[in-house]
Formats: structure tokens, sequence, C-alpha cells
């Protein structure tokens, strides 16, 4: 009984922190809302957002996308 108490807590401490640590990857911004309303723009780097409050309601990618045009 004491193992699955001591696995549960482990696993719901490691489940808490991917709530809280959020990691966004370069080239890449997350737009995060508060109770469904704007709150920021999360840019590339380590970041810490209040669990069940915030959410990233978006991913938008900042990569360029090359236009190709016949110049005929």
């Amino acid at each position: 009984m004491m193992d699955f108490n001591l696995i549960l807590t482990i696993g719901a401490t490691f489940w808490a922190a991917s709530k809280i640590v959020k990691i966004v990857p370069q080239q890449t911004v997350f737009v995060i809302e508060r109770f469904g309303l704007y709150q920021q723009t999360l840019t590339a780097g380590l970041h810490f957002i209040v669990p069940f409050v915030d959410k990233v309601a978006y991913t938008h990618s900042l990569k360029e996308i090359p236009m190709y045009r016949d110049w005929e």
C-alpha cells in the first residue's frame, strides 16, 4: 500500500508540474487565456502559468512561409 501511495504522489507531482511549466520553442508564441479572455503572449523560453485558470489557447508559428510567383 505504501508503494502505491508513493507512486501516486510522484505521478501527481509530475502531472502538476507539466501544467505549471510551459516551454515555448523558438520561432513560436503561445497565446494565453485566463477564464476565456486574452491574458498575454508567451515568447520563446521557460514560463510559469497558473494551472486550471490559464490555458494555452493558440500556438502561433513565426516561421516565414515562402510565396512563389511565376514571373512570365
